[in-house]
């Protein structure tokens, strides 16, 4: 069962990426803070912390928009 759940993950990440979308994943660490993860397939960014989910991941967003304009 566990296996199932892996490889639709997988694919979930590769449909994600092959139609340029951004992936999002925020991760609760307790005493209200929250961390997020965001990649757009060639690019990630982590450790984007926040008080709620929604800062997190507004702040995973505006590191991953710093990141794509520094490169390009």
């Amino acid at each position: 069962m566990i296996l199932l759940w892996k490889i639709k993950d997988f694919w979930d990440c590769i449909w994600y990426y092959i139609r340029g979308k951004i992936r999002i994943r925020v991760f609760y660490y307790g005493d209200g803070t929250y961390s997020a993860f965001a990649s757009n397939g060639l690019i990630s960014v982590w450790n984007c912390y926040g008080s709620t989910p929604e800062a997190a991941k507004e702040m995973a967003l505006y590191r991953l928009k710093e990141a794509i304009n520094k490169k390009t």
